[in-house]
């Protein structure tokens, strides 16, 4: 009685160990191993444009997407978006290969961001 018990509960535990495993089918997104911390390495840069580098450091969790109240100063992608466009060409170019090249740890720390008129 008490080895079948035994049984029973490596079982379920060996089963559970199973279902909770990452499998080649899992998407990382911005925890990947291209997305986050360290040295990049083999990995393609972001697309290079206004758009794309405000949604990238939305992803990266450096900014969020949008702000509820619209009457703030907070940078989000809308106003990320405006000031780049609205900003010098040469400046939202270094701004932007910034953001693309960058690592998810070093956009949140503002590396970037302190290149622009933020």
């Amino acid at each position: 009685m008490i080895a079948a018990m035994k049984g029973l509960i490596a079982s379920v535990l060996l089963a559970a160990l199973f279902a909770c495993s990452a499998s080649d089918d899992v998407y990382l997104g911005s925890r990947g191993n291209c997305e986050f911390g360290g040295t990049l390495t083999d990995c393609e840069n972001a697309q290079r444009t206004i758009h794309a580098a405000c949604f990238r450091l939305v992803d990266c969790g450096a900014i969020p997407l949008r702000y509820e109240d619209e009457n703030n100063n907070n940078l989000d992608w809308d106003r990320c978006v405006l000031i780049l466009e609205a900003g010098e060409q040469a400046r939202s170019q270094l701004v932007t290969a910034c953001i693309a090249s960058s690592t998810c740890d070093e956009l949140r720390t503002g590396l970037c961001l302190e290149l622009g008129d933020f």
